[in-house]
């Protein structure tokens, strides 16, 4: 191996740290809708070359998740009501669509593991009062659903779009966070006995009902 194949890969492997880091607070609300991302900030905090902090700026950018200044410089977006509607009914389509494919596959029982353990997760996260890592199970939960769907393609465009779990509001109080939470785990487990036991239509009309939960949130 060559100095220079080298060199690529070391910043190859950067630059999907910072898009991985990064789309992941974006993707659970956990950075503040406008506000900008300074390179020389988030390249110390992430450890790395601000050359492969750019670039996986330019990827999210590309992605949807980060918006470009006027004047220069990446900023998270600011979506409106009827953007981030539009953007939850993309997911449910897309998710909607995986379930049909998984009914269609007739998946043996080892297949929901990853589901069932994600909802463990989610309770362990809830109980603990841990919110980043409950909204990131949240996220990994819907797409190892799509993952269900054995579609690359499927699963390719859902990866790459700009999935929201959460959209960063208002101060809530505690007791208000915490009975989301639990309402959004039960959805979970809701829908992984519904899937399991090829009730398809069941678990496509709770998903839509727990997108429109997402939008009145």
């Amino acid at each position: 191996m060559t100095t220079e194949t080298k060199s690529n890969d070391v910043r190859n492997t950067a630059r999907q740290k910072c898009y991985d880091a990064l789309r992941r607070l974006l993707i659970c609300g956990q950075i503040t809708p406008g506000s900008r991302l300074p390179e020389v900030e988030w390249s110390e905090r992430l450890e790395v070359h601000r050359g492969a902090l750019r670039e996986a700026m330019v990827l999210l950018e590309h992605d949807g998740l980060l918006t470009l200044g006027k004047k220069g410089g990446f900023f998270a977006p600011m979506l409106g009501d009827f953007e981030f509607e539009e953007l939850m009914h993309a997911r449910c389509v897309l998710e909607s669509g995986a379930i049909k494919m998984a009914a269609q596959r007739r998946l043996k029982k080892e297949a929901f593991k990853p589901l069932l353990d994600l909802c463990e997760t989610m309770q362990t996260l809830h109980d603990a009062d841990m919110e980043l890592g409950f909204c990131e199970a949240d996220y990994l939960f819907h797409q190892a659903l799509v993952a269900l769907s054995g579609n690359s393609r499927l699963m390719k465009m859902y990866s790459h779009s700009a999935q929201l779990i959460f959209s960063l509001s208002a101060v809530e109080d505690l007791q208000t966070v915490r009975r989301k939470r639990l309402q959004t785990l039960g959805d979970h487990r809701e829908l992984c006995r519904m899937i399991m036991s090829g009730e398809t239509d069941a678990a496509i009309a709770l998903l839509e009902k727990h997108m429109s939960t997402s939008l009145s949130s």
